[in-house]
C-alpha cells in the first residue's frame, strides 16, 4: 500500500468547494491506493462513514495489492466464487474494451502487474522480449452465475476504471439517501453531486492551469496523466498501450467530463492516454457527451465538447514546461 500511496498521493485534479459550499463537512481516508475525500452537509456525517465502508468493500473485491482481495485471488488461482462487484466491473470493462476498440484492456495486468510490478514497493524494467510475450486476452475472462475464471497467464488489472467505479457506487448510494449536495473525490476521479469548482493541475508543475465550474448536478470528472507513476525511469509510466505493449506518448494529461458516469470516463481516460493522437481525437469527437482537455508533451492544449458541461477559465502561463 505504501508504494501505491507514494505514486497517487497528489491528485492531478482536485476539487474545491465554492463559497456557498463552505459549510460542507469534508473527511478523508486512505482507500484504493489513494486519498479519498468526501464532502457532504454537516448533518450527513454518518453517510460519509457509510460511503467509506462501501469503498472499502469495493477495494476488498477489486484490489490487486491486498492478497486477500477477491481479484488478487483470481489472478493467483484463476478460479474464484462469484463476486458481485468484481463481476460487474469486469462486465463493464468488456464493454469499454469494445467501445475503445481494444485500447482499454484490463488484461494489461500481464504487463503492468507481472512485468513492471506497478503499485509494489519495487518496480522493474522488463525486456522488450518479455513485453512482447505477455499474454493479453479479454476473452480469456469467463463469468457465470457461480464462478469467475481466467485462462492461464491472464492477469487482470482494474486500476484503469476501479476508482471511477467506486465513485459511481458512492454517488448512487448518496442519491438513494436523498443527499444532493457534496463532492466525492478519489484522486483524479470526482463526481460533484451539485455544482462545484475544480482546478486542473499542470502536468509540468504543482501550479493549476484551468479553473472549471460545473454546470449540472452529477458531473463526472476523470484525469489521467503520465507524470506521477512510473517504474525505474520516467519514460516507463503506467499508461501502456495494450496493442503495442509500449507507453502512450501523445498526451501527458487527459481530463474528461460527462454526466453521472465515472466508470466509463475513467476507462476512457485510460484508453485515450494510450491512443495515437489522431485516433484519440476521432474517438472523442464521436462522443459528444464527453468533454475533454488534453495536454501534449510540448504543453499544447486540445479541448472540445465542453460548453454543455462546464465553464472553464484558462491560466496558460502556469502550463509552461519548466
Amino acid at each position: 500500500m505504501k508504494g501505491l500511496l507514494f505514486f497517487l498521493l497528489i491528485s492531478s485534479l482536485f476539487a474545491q468547494e465554492s463559497a456557498k459550499e463552505e459549510t460542507l463537512l469534508k473527511r478523508t481516508r486512505a482507500l484504493m491506493g489513494t486519498y479519498v475525500s468526501i464532502s457532504l452537509p454537516e448533518t450527513e456525517n454518518a453517510a460519509i462513514s457509510a460511503s467509506f465502508d462501501l469503498i472499502q468493500d469495493i477495494e476488498d473485491s477489486l484490489s490487486t495489492y491486498d492478497p486477500t482481495a477477491t481479484l488478487s485471488k483470481l489472478n493467483k488461482t484463476h478460479t474464484i466464487p462469484y463476486d458481485n462487484y468484481l463481476a460487474e466491473a469486469i462486465r463493464l470493462s468488456k464493454t469499454y474494451y469494445k467501445e475503445t476498440n481494444g485500447y482499454f484492456d484490463i488484461t494489461i495486468g500481464s504487463i503492468s502487474k507481472e512485468l513492471y510490478h506497478f503499485g509494489e514497493e519495487k518496480t522493474y524494467s522488463p525486456s522488450k522480449e518479455a513485453l512482447q510475450k505477455a499474454v493479453l486476452n479479454i476473452d480469456g475472462i469467463h463469468l457465470n452465475e457461480h464462478t469467475i475464471t481466467t485462462e492461464t497467464h491472464i492477469v487482470v488489472d482494474l486500476g484503469g476504471m476501479g476508482k471511477g467505479y467506486a465513485v459511481d457506487k458512492v454517488a448512487k448510494y448518496l442519491t438513494e439517501q436523498n443527499i444532493s449536495k457534496g463532492v466525492i473525490a478519489l484522486s483524479g476521479d470526482i463526481q460533484c453531486l451539485n455544482s462545484c469548482k475544480l482546478y486542473l493541475q499542470s502536468p509540468f508543475s504543482e501550479a493549476t492551469f484551468a479553473k472549471v465550474t460545473t454546470l449540472h448536478p452529477h458531473t463526472s470528472i476523470s484525469t489521467s496523466g503520465t507524470y506521477r507513476r512510473y517504474a525505474t525511469k520516467k519514460s516507463e509510466h503506467h499508461l501502456i498501450n495494450p496493442k503495442t505493449a509500449s507507453q502512450g506518448r501523445a498526451f501527458v494529461s487527459v481530463s474528461l467530463f460527462t454526466l453521472g458516469d465515472n466508470s466509463k470516463i475513467d476507462a476512457y481516460a485510460t484508453a485515450v492516454s494510450v491512443m495515437p493522437k489522431e485516433k484519440a481525437l476521432m474517438f472523442l469527437k464521436e462522443h459528444k457527451e464527453i468533454g475533454y482537455v488534453l495536454v501534449e508533451p510540448e504543453g499544447n492544449i486540445l479541448s472540445g465538447n465542453l460548453k454543455r458541461l462546464i465553464n472553464i477559465k484558462w491560466d496558460f502561463k502556469n502550463l509552461m514546461h519548466l
